[in-house]
């Protein structure tokens, strides 16, 4: 009996050996919206031998905060002291002004996970194709002029419904424009408020299930909305070690879903946004987001990251013409966006040597 004893010691003492002491690992602050792109880091920490994660391998011990919007993380990181996030790029190019992060690398594309939905008696599904360039868009400006639309303000839902406004002949001054975050607007929809709504996915589902019908998908309107990976630049320029251990991990994950396929991730997704994301997915809807999300290998994204065959640079033109058309920046503001000082894919060159 003294002689298992020992040997099951001698045994646990080879694993820590092997794992390596815990001091090892730098705690990382990371910030996330409970969506696909955050669903790889919550993966990557859950693999891994002794109960350590991929995070822990790489040497990092990796915090996930979880906001409601891109606004909400690029507005409060001073507040929570993030160094790495997941954030759309409407929200990120308003604070890439401020010089205060880097775009590191794509999380990726959510062009057909961003829709505007109306009710199926709505008079904007009677008419597609309205303006001949984009024969897929229903709706057009006698339809449409004068409806209350619920939308979150400064994201990739507000791009693409002044995309689509744009697309009819319409500005925002046509139609009444309310504030209101993807899952309350559905709810608000659901109690007969307003006349359409842009939302992204999970919350799509949830206008699915509701039998509201899709007016228009951001692809569709040939709005890109690339999820970007954002390095604090304080924290990037003081540690790149950490940031490559990131994207390391990162695309370790991306590397095995393309290699295994999405399918056998579906009941790993299904419980990353039960417990984590606090969004329930049927398996249906779970197969089904994993689907519709383009993630992009190291090779991919530093195609995407080059200064004149990427096309990461022409994505963030048109958002910056969005907000142009706003009016939010100065002629001088989008000049300086349109110089992309804020792409840093050194990181990511780092990683192929």
């Amino acid at each position: 009996m003294r002689c298992r004893i020992v040997r099951l010691l001698a045994f646990l003492f080879s694993l820590l050996l092997i794992s390596g002491p815990a001091t090892a690992a730098e705690r990382l602050q990371t910030a996330w919206i409970g969506e696909h792109e955050s669903f790889l880091v919550w993966y990557a920490k859950q693999k891994g031998w002794g109960f350590k994660g991929w995070d822990k391998e790489v040497g990092l011990d990796l915090r996930m905060l979880r906001f409601g919007s891109g606004e909400k993380i690029v507005s409060t990181q001073k507040q929570y002291e993030w160094s790495i996030a997941g954030c759309g790029a409407v929200p990120m190019l308003m604070s890439a002004m401020k010089g205060q992060f880097y775009v590191i690398g794509v999380g990726n594309d959510e062009s057909d996970t961003t829709a505007i939905y109306v009710r199926p008696d709505s008079p904007v599904l009677t008419k597609q194709g309205a303006n001949g360039l984009y024969p897929k868009v229903h709706g057009d400006a006698k339809a449409v002029r004068g409806s209350i639309v619920l939308c979150p303000q400064g994201t990739a839902a507000h791009y693409l419904l002044d995309t689509w406004l744009h697309i009819l002949g319409l500005t925002e001054k046509d139609v009444t424009f309310k504030d209101v975050l993807p899952g309350p607007a559905v709810d608000m929809f659901s109690k007969d408020f307003g006349d359409a709504i842009s939302i992204w996915a999970p919350s799509t589902y949830a206008a699915d299930r509701k039998g509201y019908k899709v007016a228009a998908l951001s692809s569709d309107c040939g709005a890109r909305q690339p999820i970007l990976l954002l390095a604090d630049r304080a924290f990037a320029d003081a540690h790149p070690e950490q940031v490559r251990a990131f994207l390391r991990m990162y695309l370790r994950v991306v590397d095995v879903m393309r290699k295994q396929g999405v399918e056998a991730f579906v009941d790993d997704y299904v419980r990353f946004n039960k417990t984590w994301a606090q969004r329930p997915l049927s398996r249906e809807e779970a197969l089904e987001d994993l689907r519709i999300h383009p993630i992009f290998t190291l090779d991919e994204q530093l195609a995407l990251f080059h200064p004149q065959a990427g096309r990461l640079r022409d994505w963030l033109r048109g958002i910056i013409g969005f907000y142009g058309r706003l009016g939010t920046l100065s002629q001088q503001d989008i000049l300086k966006l349109n110089e992309f000082g804020y792409l840093n894919d050194s990181f990511l060159k780092e990683l192929q040597y």
